[in-house]
């Protein structure tokens, strides 16, 4: 039996058979405090086709495995992962779960022009000045136009 691509916001933790198709829209490398010259795990945030967005780790022990499956813009079919609650003190996305790359976990290519190129999630300086956002979860900030006016020769 072929299983059915899931939806991110689909996750409970009662199913432990996912199956989900994504665009990679953040990678980075969680580096050792004490030795910066070794990571300790992959960090990726992914996105679906409805625009949800999750965080996934892969472990030291199988880096090796999948870092070269795993790039930030390249879509992706991953099944056989686990899930882990999504509660630490800084966030990546808002989501209740956290994708946990497993030794059985498998990582197809896709081509799939439907995925979004980017999983942005605006929110206005208003709501950050009163702090009326979840501050556990990180915020990229692009900036804030304050004024306009002719330009001027400071020479």
């Amino acid at each position: 039996m072929v299983q059915s691509i899931n939806m991110i916001n689909d996750f409970t933790p009662i199913n432990e058979i996912w199956k989900i198709k994504v665009r990679i829209i953040l990678f980075w490398e969680v580096r050792n405090y004490n030795n910066p010259n070794v990571v300790d795990s992959i960090e990726l945030v992914s996105v679906d086709e409805k625009g949800s967005r999750i965080q996934a780790s892969i472990r030291k022990t199988i880096m090796q495995r999948f870092s070269n499956m795993v790039k930030e813009g390249w879509c992706r079919i991953i099944a056989n992962f686990g899930l882990i609650s999504n509660n630490g003190k800084y966030r990546a996305t808002n989501h209740s779960y956290k994708l946990n790359f497993l030794f059985k976990t498998v990582v197809r290519e896709c081509e799939d022009v439907q995925l979004p190129l980017h999983g942005l999630n605006f929110t206005s300086f208003a709501q950050i000045l009163k702090n009326e956002i979840d501050d556990s979860v990180l915020v990229g900030v692009i900036g804030e136009v304050t004024a306009i006016a002719d330009l001027m020769d400071i020479s």
